[in-house]
């Protein structure tokens, strides 16, 4: 329930306030009555308020003075609502420009404070939602340990499916705060989702040529417990498969240098003959040791890369056919979207069309 303090140095006004009805209904309480500014500035220091509605003509202190002086104190954050009649109008623009949230002319009526009431509830929910966010994210990480954190990155960067499996096992642990507000455990695992992303970010950060955000946020919903873990996981799963598809979890370190090569020149030619200077083997002895260890030749994977490239830069939108065909090292514009058109089954256009 929100506190109101009622500021009107006219006795009717503050009683047709505090004979208005629909206080409960909008989550509100009269907690208190002052004739002028002074008189609230103090009562403001006893009370916790969080709704002022205020009358701006009053003797001593008037409504604007009183506004200018909240907003120099602790109490800034309190909603103000003024009160006046349609001479004062240029008065209540002033109270806006110096924070007041909304005005009410005078005749007061049950429609007016409706509405007025409505709107500054939804906008203290709003802010309570906001300070419980800001207080959770500068705590967050306290919800899990470092060596939980660091086993499923270790997982996740090694391609390791077993990262799903941690990752349920780590949502199931932190059970402490499953105390139904779906609002802290949604929090909770998206910092650790963006952090995951940020450490894959700093081991290859040039995994953001393919693209620039790993975590899907929007999958982590917080509608129910079972809907938030169903996204984590999801999300885990996709880091897994992002590190498998570019064969980043090789053992084979000659492997691993050669994709990290390549993932690293993939806007220029990239030959077998570069490859094996790279990695002091010879073309056919590193050309048979890739195809032994993914499946697939080596020129293969170079065109897979590049079309990974070039749907990244197509979905930046600012970049021509040409000019993507230019930057992945092709010479031939045809070539670049049969190419593209064989990997993902769309051409370039129709791949535009469809992202």
């Amino acid at each position: 329930m929100y506190k109101v303090l009622i500021v009107d140095d006219d006795k009717v006004s503050r009683y047709i306030l505090r004979r208005y009805k629909k206080w409960n209904k909008f989550n509100f309480s009269i907690e208190g009555e002052a004739c002028d500014g002074k008189e609230a500035l103090k009562k403001l220091t006893v009370l916790k308020i969080n709704l002022v509605i205020t009358d701006i003509r009053m003797p001593g202190m008037n409504g604007i003075e009183f506004l200018s002086e909240i907003k120099k104190t602790k109490y800034n954050n309190i909603c103000v609502i003024l009160l006046s009649t349609y001479s004062d109008f240029e008065y209540a623009k002033q109270g806006i420009r110096l924070g007041a949230f909304d005005y009410i002319t005078k005749p007061i009526n049950d429609k007016m404070l409706d509405e007025a009431l409505k709107r500054a509830e939804m906008y203290l929910d709003k802010n309570v939602i906001e300070e419980e966010k800001k207080s959770l994210e500068e705590n967050i990480t306290s919800y899990y340990s470092k060596n939980s954190f660091n086993e499923l990155l270790l997982l996740i960067t090694a391609g390791d499916y077993e990262a799903i499996v941690e990752g349920q096992k780590l949502f199931k642990n932190i059970s402490y705060i499953r105390d139904n507000n779906l609002l802290k455990i949604e929090l909770v695992f998206n910092n650790l989702l963006l952090r995951l992303q940020e450490e894959i970010f700093e081991i290859w950060p040039w995994l953001k040529f393919f693209q620039n955000i790993i975590v899907d946020e929007t999958i982590v919903s917080s509608e129910s417990i079972e809907k938030i873990e169903t996204g984590f996981i999801e999300n885990i799963k996709n880091m897994v498969q992002l590190v498998r598809k570019f064969e980043l979890h090789q053992t084979d370190s000659l492997i691993k240098i050669t994709c990290e090569y390549i993932l690293q020149h993939i806007e220029e030619k990239i030959s077998l003959e570069k490859i094996s200077i790279e990695t002091h083997t010879s073309k056919d002895y590193i050309g048979k040791l890739f195809k032994q260890a993914t499946g697939y030749n080596l020129k293969q994977y170079v065109i897979n890369v590049k079309m990974e490239h070039a749907k990244y830069l197509i979905k930046l939108g600012y970049y021509k056919n040409y000019e993507v065909c230019d930057k992945l090292g092709y010479s031939s514009v045809d070539y670049f979207c049969r190419l593209f058109k064989n990997y993902t089954g769309y051409t370039p256009m129709e791949f535009r069309k469809v992202i």
